[in-house]
Formats: C-alpha cells, sequence, structure tokens
C-alpha cells in the first residue's frame, strides 16, 4: 500500500507561508491578554475567535491553491514548451 503514494517535495513558498500564519496566528494571543478585572469579556473572546477564523481560513485557502497549482504540484498538467 505504501508503495501507491507518490511524495511530493514541499516548495518554499509552503514553508514561508506555513511559517507567516503560525507567527500571525501566535501573535493574536494578545488580544486575550487583555483581562478586566480577572476575567476576559465576551467582546474579547469573540475578537480573538474571529481572528483565529480568519487566519486559519486564509491559510487553508493558500495551502489549497499552493498545492493546486504549485510548481510541484501533483494535479498540474505537464507544461506545454512555446
Amino acid at each position: 500500500m505504501s508503495s501507491l503514494i507518490e511524495h511530493k517535495r514541499v516548495e518554499f513558498s509552503e514553508l514561508f507561508y506555513d511559517l507567516v500564519f503560525a507567527y500571525a496566528i501566535s501573535k493574536s494571543t494578545a488580544l486575550i491578554h487583555q483581562l478586566d478585572q480577572g476575567v476576559l469579556s465576551v467582546y474579547t473572546i469573540f475578537v480573538y475567535l474571529m481572528t483565529l477564523l480568519i487566519l486559519i481560513n486564509c491559510w487553508m485557502i493558500q495551502t489549497v491553491y499552493t498545492n493546486r497549482y504549485g510548481k510541484n504540484s501533483l494535479f498540474r498538467p505537464p507544461s506545454i514548451l512555446l
């Protein structure tokens, strides 16, 4: 079964975007450090969750786009030399 799986090389652009989005998500945790008398407000939690949702959604869209149309894509048709 493992002989049927074709390995795909990772592009540097994929690694760069992974690093950027991981850094952005880690920095977004600063949004929930604002305590009001030791308690997080509902607004702060909402803003954090929406920010996290948007960042992860952008990350997934970028990953799918790179895997589908990237230089090392398994699904990309062969290029035609002009």
